[in-house]
């Protein structure tokens, strides 16, 4: 039977089930693969276009992403001059106790693996993990499932890249592993997925950086994480995006946490990218495990910004907080729409919802829209937002102390962000400040 020869100049909206059939027979996919891409292909041919994701996804070809995935344009110590953006020194790849990956247009490129392989701990590619490993298919988008919603469709259809990090029972991992995820060309530059499982009493600090070395005139960044977390298990995630150009900033992010008395963490630092669109999900289905959803951003330009956070209790005593603060400049806008929602059966669970923003400027705008219910009485929600501007007499008394107002202002927007920042690894601290720094002063 003769193959069939596919148009690849097609947008990536229009694209046949041919085409997904052919793009997972190049990659040498197994059977299940295959059939999570027809499921999320079926789905979006069912459902209406969705404005905050589609139209971008329209203006790139599939022949663009293909060119992406089979040709990465930098070399590795292109991408590890990128990661210096990032926070992320040449030198810290080569610790002993370290784990390391870099990903180019969906490619990983490098890992350093060290004493993990020892420890049982798997960090690898997930493009050769689900050939590989059959935990994989046991837990691999459970999370991210094909038909959560339109862009987690997109994300499932055409991922490709990205770690697979597996942590045994009790193993706990006395510093963070990192990953650098980097956009190297024009268009659909990222559809990484990320799967992490944690074993009872495992823990694990997770890093990952999005970037771009050159100013993109376009491109989109739909990469995904997903993970599970059991019994007794801690997850720290801290993700920083910091890109370059036109790009458009659309993650997919969600973790189970199906142990008892378990923990996961979210933590979201976001600097530049033309348009945001995040929504990152955390259920709680082990009693008395916890949650947090936090984010600092500092947005400027003309930035549009829409967050999403969401915490869903499924078990008794459970516990969460989404906490977001930022800052919004020039005329960027931002859109925030949290959500605690407790279902029946998670008798006793607590949660609180905090958003604070800070604007500096007459045009920038920030809305946010906090929604908390639940289908137990005994549930104890709350929220509360603020939302001000730099006051002119704080400026003015911190320039009679010598300070000028760009200097004053730093100093202001520092203090703001430090509720969140001191409690991330002091590497990342110390990073994530020089980056604010940089970007604030427009430097």
């Amino acid at each position: 039977m003769a193959r069939v020869v596919l148009q690849e100049d097609k947008p990536l909206t229009e694209l046949s089930r041919d085409d997904i059939v052919e793009f997972s027979r190049r990659r040498g996919e197994p059977e299940w693969v295959l059939r999570l891409r027809l499921k999320a292909y079926e789905y979006l041919r069912s459902t209406p276009p969705d404005p905050r994701v589609d139209p971008y996804l329209e203006k790139v070809t599939y022949k663009t992403f293909l060119e992406s995935l089979e040709n990465p344009v930098l070399s590795t110590e292109e991408t590890l001059e990128a990661a210096k953006r990032l926070g992320i020194k040449p030198e810290e790849l080569e610790i002993l106790y370290s784990g390391f990956s870099i990903d180019v247009d969906n490619k990983m490129v490098k890992t350093v693996l060290r004493y993990l392989e020892s420890r049982g701990v798997i960090f690898t590619s997930m493009d050769e993990a689900v050939k590989k490993y059959p935990v994989v298919k046991e837990y691999a988008f459970r999370g991210l499932e094909p038909t959560l919603n339109r862009k987690t469709a997109y994300h499932v259809m055409l991922w490709a890249g990205g770690p697979f990090i597996y942590v045994p029972q009790g193993v706990r991992l006395p510093q963070p592993l990192q990953g650098v995820f980097i956009i190297g060309r024009e268009g659909l530059g990222q559809t990484e997925h990320t799967l992490i499982v944690l074993e009872p009493g495992a823990e694990l600090h997770w890093i990952e950086g999005c970037t771009t070395p050159i100013a993109l005139r376009y491109a989109v960044h739909l990469g995904g994480l997903e993970a599970i977390v059991k019994d007794r298990a801690r997850l720290y995630v801290a993700s920083i995006n910091n890109w370059l150009g036109e790009v458009h900033h659309m993650p997919v992010k969600r973790v189970l946490v199906e142990g008892e008395n378990a923990y996961a963490e979210l933590t979201s630092i976001a600097f530049y990218s033309t348009t945001s669109n995040t929504s990152p999900r955390i259920d709680l289905r082990g009693r008395g495990s916890r949650g947090v959803v936090q984010n600092i951003g500092l947005f400027q330009q003309r930035q549009r910004i829409y967050s999403a956070p969401q915490v869903i209790y499924e078990a008794p005593r459970t516990s969460a907080q989404i906490l977001n603060r930022t800052v919004v400049k020039d005329e960027a806008e931002e859109e925030f729409y949290g959500k605690l929602y407790v279902k029946r059966g998670a008798k006793e669970a607590t949660g609180f919802m905090s958003c604070n923003t800070l604007i500096i400027g007459e045009r920038a705008k920030s809305i946010t829209v906090p929604a908390i219910g639940s289908e137990e009485k005994d549930a104890e929600l709350a929220h509360e937002a603020s939302v001000g501007r730099i006051s002119y007499e704080k400026l003015y008394y911190m320039q009679l102390m010598g300070f000028d107002e760009e200097e004053a202002t730093w100093m202001i927007v520092n203090g703001f962000f430090e509720p969140v920042v001191k409690k991330l690894p002091m590497d990342v601290q110390i990073e994530v400040k020089k980056i604010l720094e940089l970007a604030l002063l427009g430097h």
